[in-house]
């Protein structure tokens, strides 16, 4: 378990970082929201605007090393 004070930035660190992993596909169009929840810090949950299963592969392919479970959801 996380300590509490811990949280935040661990959450900060997480979107920051699956940005900056996605920003090639942002480059090409990709329009997504990145949520790491306080109560599941261990899932990285990408939403995105017009999702197809390519799409979710690729995602899931360039955030896999970050050590956390990766949601890819439309939204």
């Amino acid at each position: 378990m996380m300590k509490p004070e811990l949280i935040d930035q661990h959450i900060a660190a997480m979107t920051t970082a699956s940005s900056n992993l996605l920003r090639q596909m942002e480059d090409e169009g990709l329009r997504y929201r990145v949520i790491v929840r306080p109560e599941d810090t261990g899932t990285l949950h990408v939403q995105v605007r017009e999702l197809t299963p390519e799409l979710t592969e690729r995602i899931e392919r360039c955030l896999s090393g970050m050590g956390m479970q990766v949601a890819v959801r439309e939204g």
